[in-house]
């Protein structure tokens, strides 16, 4: 196994390790039950996310660093195309309809 990405928390480690799965690359995250010691232990390298198969380094790490763009990346807020609903612009479904935002989901 390969370690992949460390995580600021664990919201992100899962975007990440979603965003690998959907790519068909076999990835776990580590660490997750670890959060709630968060004040014990140093908080850096606390949740990983590990590709199964090392061969997939490249191609996984294409999808961390466009996460990591995404993530720096902000958005103005915009209209919801399904419900006219105003949405921030740090997101990429409509929290009101869960339309997918069709700017923000062409940048990840």
């Amino acid at each position: 196994m390969l370690k992949i990405y460390e995580a600021e928390n664990q919201f992100d480690a899962q975007l990440v390790l979603d965003k690998l799965l959907s790519a068909d690359l076999e990835a776990v995250m580590k660490g997750q039950f670890l959060s709630g010691a968060i004040g014990e232990l140093p908080t850096a390298g606390l949740i990983t996310v590990w590709l199964v198969h090392p061969d997939d380094e490249s191609k996984g790490q294409i999808i961390v660093e466009e996460f990591e763009s995404h993530k720096r990346h902000t958005n103005p807020p915009q209209k919801c195309p399904g419900c006219s609903e105003i949405i921030e612009g740090n997101f990429i479904l409509c929290w009101n309809c869960g339309d997918e935002l069709p700017e923000i989901a062409k940048s990840f």
